[in-house]
Parts: C-alpha cells; structure tokens; sequence
C-alpha cells in the first residue's frame, strides 16, 4: 500500500489558472516499470484549491494487466467514479460531467485508488483530465 505523487500534485505545485472561471488540468503519471502495482495504492493527481467545484473529469490507464480503481478524493475515494475494472491499456474513457458537484473547502487533490490488480509488473500511465469551476457564486 502507497502514496505516489503525480508532477502536477506536487508540494509546491499548483495548476495555473484564474481565480474565477473555469481551469483545466491534465495530469499524467508513469509509473516506474520496475515498481509493482498493488492493491490499496493511491496516485494523487491533480490538486484542486479550496472554492474549486469539478465540472467535467476523464480518466484512463495505460497499464498492462486489468486494473480496479476508483476516482476520488482525500475525503471520498469514489466521489468521481466507483470500483470499475479497465482492462490492460485500454487508454481514456470517455469524460464524465459531474452529476453531484462538489465545492471544495480546503486545499485536496485528486486521486486514483487502485483496488485490484491483475499485473504485478507497471510501465504504462495513469491519466486524468480535470475542468473546475472557480466561480465564486457557484
């Protein structure tokens, strides 16, 4: 079980864009080949600031083997997508608009929670495209 860290969820890192208006982030992890994936690992993604409600978001794999997961964040794992099992580099699936949005009020990020692995070896991807909303009056 572990934490991973995306280049765009990075301590220090925040992804550009205006206080208000919408902002659009795409975050790209490639995993280490010579790291296995296991059950109960979490990728933070993409960090979203505090007043951030997310509008649309897409994911996908490009990893070897058939990989459960989950989209979520550091107070739900399944917020954005519950338990689904993609199979070996399937790529992107199509995006989602967010049916329940949610207003962030701190400062989390956005997460991949794999659940189930079929490959132990990585040395493909994990993708997540990201549109929220800074509109202040919602």
């Amino acid at each position: 079980m572990a934490t991973v860290t995306a280049s765009l969820a990075q301590t220090g890192v925040q992804p550009k864009g205006l206080r208000v208006g919408l902002v659009a982030v795409r975050s790209v992890y490639s995993a280490d080949p010579a790291t296995s994936s296991t059950i109960g690992t979490t990728i933070q993604m993409v960090k979203v600031p505090a007043g951030a409600t997310v509008v649309y978001i897409q994911y996908g794999t490009s990893q070897p083997g058939d990989h459960t997961f989950s989209v979520g964040d550091g107070i739900s794992n399944a917020r954005y997508k519950v338990d689904s099992t993609f199979t070996a580099a399937q790529g992107m699936v199509v995006g989602t608009i967010v049916a329940q949005p949610y207003t962030y009020s701190q400062d989390d990020t956005i997460d991949i929670f794999i659940s189930l692995v079929s490959e132990s070896s990585l040395g493909g991807g994990w993708y997540l495209n990201v549109i929220y909303s800074m509109d202040p009056f919602g």
